[in-house]
């Protein structure tokens, strides 16, 4: 088939799968466009420190006692992995107005010999508080996880018991909160996401009485891409749901216990994003099930529901819990919720540098009613894997200011993703753009969140005046408003009235939409508009 007959085809299927979407003389080449009835998240604004520090403060885990306190550990210490013997100890600060304010840290655990770090807490069914942790050390060049250990408190907290080893395995590392089983036993999660053989993600099922564990392996050995931090909670049919991070893909991995945690289903894509940070997991006591979540490189915290026992998860609906600090950067996240009323979740993350600076841990406070906010109508770009996808508008525009409101809604094709103005357009292979580029370096250590000018001729793209974005990442879950502004003989691209950068008005003139590799809710249909 020639280029041009592929092309034909391209447009009239395209055409085709759009139907009536918006104006009707729209145009819509590549991806799967829709119009969709989606939230509108807004930023929440309800935050508070439940520590301040000048030292790396990380890691929380949250619990409510019986008694209505609010309790969240913590590992404070030098760096994020210094492999100093002395480095690493569990702290704890308690609410007892329900996060409004916090007392002064309480030490839990702190073996001067080791790194005590990865702490998580719960009250279990008979109101005992119980804490697990793991300790890591570098020696001999060698950098590893020593167990997973546990203390337990009856007292709310103020005294707690000798430690206890609660894994078979050495090296392995915690993260997740314990789960009371309800049957005299507790389900201890922890992982082993090294490269060795062993590699899985673990349960213990230990016994409170006889202080005695049995040891699951939950992933297939050596399988290292699902063998890493795992939540669990029990959905309201009986049946445990565990989110693993994963080691590779740029989601959650989900598996499923109907015996009680001894055996487990084959582990499948949650759907929910994640950038390689895990995730937590509660049950409501509505019989959602919520997850906690970062939604993009460390970037920004965000709630996610499943209402059907976690068979699907509610991702294009997710609720903005806290958006990152930029002077931060990337050491931040590690979210971890409570139920505090009928009306409230609660959210703990940190943001946190190395000593003299040191972070916070914050205290986050959701509406669960926005868990089920109103929908408007928004134009949608379903197909994550579609490498260029363009909504284009009915006819020229004369404008000088051309905008539109999007909002990246979860799911990610391959790195890197982006959305844009198209400035030009003949066919997907022949187009000018300027585009915003989200999306992680193959070291995944090194964003490459960017602005740039994209001119594509003969399916070769060119790009030019590529930069950092300025005052912002814009690649979490919130809306953004993306626009081209003329004057002088030139236009400048714009995010959130922030200049970004500005080139000479030959380049063309705005003429509609461009999606890749991503999934993206446009709001209000602005560029449907005519000349204003």
């Amino acid at each position: 088939m020639s280029r041009c007959v592929r092309w034909i085809f391209f447009v009239a299927m395209s055409l085709l799968l759009a139907g009536n979407l918006c104006a009707e003389d729209w145009r819509f080449v590549g991806g799967s466009w829709q119009r969709k009835a989606l939230s509108r998240p807004t930023r929440n604004a309800n935050v508070v420190a439940a520590v301040s520090s000048k030292r790396h403060v990380a890691f929380p885990g949250i619990c409510k006692t019986r008694q209505g306190t609010l309790l969240v550990v913590y590992r404070e210490a030098y760096s994020h992995a210094s492999g100093n013997p002395d480095d690493g100890r569990v702290m704890l600060v308690r609410s007892t107005d329900c996060g409004k304010t916090w007392g002064k840290p309480e030490l839990v655990v702190d073996d001067p010999t080791i790194d005590d770090r990865n702490a998580a807490i719960a009250c279990m069914n008979d109101g005992t508080l119980c804490v697990i942790w793991d300790r890591w050390l570098k020696t001999d060049n060698r950098r590893a996880h020593h167990w997973a250990w546990m203390t337990r408190s009856s007292d709310e907290g103020h005294t707690w018991s000798k430690p206890i080893k609660v894994s078979r395995d050495e090296n392995v590392h915690t993260r997740s909160r314990p789960l009371d089983l309800g049957n005299g036993r507790w389900l201890i999660p922890y992982s082993e996401s090294t490269g060795s053989p062993t590699a899985s993600s673990y349960f213990s099922i230990f016994d409170p009485k006889a202080c005695t564990f049995e040891e699951i392996a939950a992933t297939p050995l050596g399988q290292r891409n699902i063998a890493d931090e795992t939540a669990v909670t029990r959905a309201p049919n009986g049946h445990l749901v565990a989110l693993i991070r994963s080691n590779v893909d740029p989601q959650l991995f989900q598996i499923v216990s109907e015996d009680n945690g001894r055996t487990w289903s084959e582990a499948r894509p949650s759907g929910i994003p994640s950038q390689f940070t895990p995730a937590d997991l509660i049950t409501l006591h509505n019989g959602w099930l919520l997850a906690s979540f970062s939604f993009r490189e460390r970037r920004n915290e965000r709630l996610v529901v499943s209402r059907d026992n976690g068979k699907t998860w509610d991702v294009e609906n997710s609720v903005d819990v806290f958006d990152g600090t930029m002077p931060v950067g990337g050491d931040r996240s590690y979210p971890a919720s409570v139920q505090l009323d009928e009306q409230t979740i609660g959210t703990v993350l940190y943001e946190t540098r190395t000593p003299p600076t040191g972070g916070h841990i914050w205290f986050v406070r959701t509406s669960l009613a926005a868990l089920d906010a109103p929908k408007v109508d928004t134009l949608y770009q379903a197909d994550a894997k579609a490498e260029a996808a363009f909504a284009l508008w009915p006819e020229k525009q004369t404008s000088p200011i051309h905008e539109f409101a999007y909002r990246f809604t979860g799911f990610f094709g391959a790195a890197p993703n982006r959305v844009g103005l198209v400035m030009n357009f003949k066919d997907p292979e022949n187009y000018t753009a300027f585009e915003y580029q989200m999306g992680v370096a193959p070291n995944r250590r090194s964003p490459t969140n960017q602005v740039q000018l994209v001119e594509c001729v003969a399916g070769k793209c060119k790009t030019s005046h590529a930069r950092a974005a300025r005052n912002d990442w814009f690649n979490d879950g919130n809306i953004h408003q993306l626009a081209a502004r003329r004057a002088d003989g030139q236009w400048t691209f714009t995010i959130d009235g922030i200049d970004q950068f500005s080139v000479d008005e030959s380049v063309g003139q705005p003429c509609g939409i461009i999606v890749r590799r991503a999934s993206v809710a446009v709001y209000d249909f602005p560029a449907a508009k005519k000349d204003r």
